[in-house]
């Protein structure tokens, strides 16, 4: 039985992957690592529009 998902969010990891980018490319101080979170699934919570961007995103 599964409980719940761990779900990450792509979005957010390629904005902020290139905002540390393009800080250390102008040579500030970026941290080693960039936590950029992660969501549970749960049946109680899969129909909030959040958790529903996450999992259905809208491909343009």
């Amino acid at each position: 039985v599964i409980s719940g998902l761990v779900v990450q969010d792509p979005y957010r990891m390629g904005y902020d992957g290139i905002k540390t980018a393009l800080a250390a490319s102008k040579g500030e101080k970026v941290e080693a690592n960039v936590d950029t979170g992660a969501n549970l699934v749960t049946k109680d919570n899969m129909k909030d529009p959040k958790i529903d961007a996450l999992l259905n995103p809208k491909l343009n």
